[in-house]
């Protein structure tokens, strides 16, 4: 019997974890939707505002941790080129003390993670290269890409040393070539030559329920 009573009490315990792990869980979940949905909308207002239209705000299906930032690469560079064009630069410059002050406003850097930069092309290059070599060139050509954009939007804000330092802690350069290709959209269309501003909410892992048996027991 005592057996018995010890193995419902271990069973009730372990079932009373798993709801309090769920409903915080769920809790967290809803609080991170929260965060992303402020950021999303402080983001278009700001931008609007700044008559900065073409920078498309937007969230991540089924992923409430990123808020994605889409810019048409040809507003910035000429094809095959990583050189920024006059106009993109004055469009990055433009638009980076908007975006580094909302996200580094006191109310959201603290749940934020981190700001990507990505290039992305489309699955065309030089007619001597083989598809291998053009893949490599693509991807080495987005790198490149997204690195010009990080210069270019860190340069603008460097009479600014609190809004600097703060987008240096969160800013990072990546480029994908042509890995990431627009799914209905042909390969080689305009579209999939895009430089994409990845920002990722905070995702904790240390704030999990832990609760044991010990705190369970009356």
């Amino acid at each position: 019997g005592t057996a018995s009573s010890l193995t419902d009490l271990m069973a009730s315990l372990v079932a009373v974890f798993v709801l309090l792990f769920v409903a915080a869980q769920n809790n967290r979940g809803a609080g991170m939707k929260n965060a992303r949905d402020a950021l999303l909308r402080s983001l278009e207002g700001r931008l609007a505002q700044a008559g900065i239209e073409q920078w498309a705000v937007d969230s991540v299906p089924n992923d409430p941790s990123t808020v994605i930032i889409v810019l048409p690469d040809s507003v910035l560079f000429d094809w095959g080129s990583d050189i920024m064009k006059p106009g993109g630069r004055a469009e990055v410059e433009r638009a980076t003390p908007v975006l580094a002050s909302v996200l580094c406003d006191s109310t959201l850097r603290d749940q934020l993670d981190q700001l990507v930069v990505e290039g992305h092309t489309d699955n065309t290059f030089r007619a001597e290269l083989s598809p291998q070599e053009g893949r490599m060139y693509n991807l080495g050509l987005s790198q490149r890409r997204s690195m010009n954009f990080v210069q270019a939007s860190t340069a603008v804000l460097k009479n600014s040393e609190g809004l600097l330092g703060c987008y240096l802690q969160l800013v990072s350069a990546t480029g994908r070539g042509q890995e990431d290709l627009l799914p209905s959209t042909p390969p080689d269309a305009a579209q999939q030559r895009r430089v994409l501003l990845r920002i990722r909410l905070r995702t904790e892992r240390a704030d999990t329920v832990r609760v044991t048996a010990r705190q369970l027991i009356p």
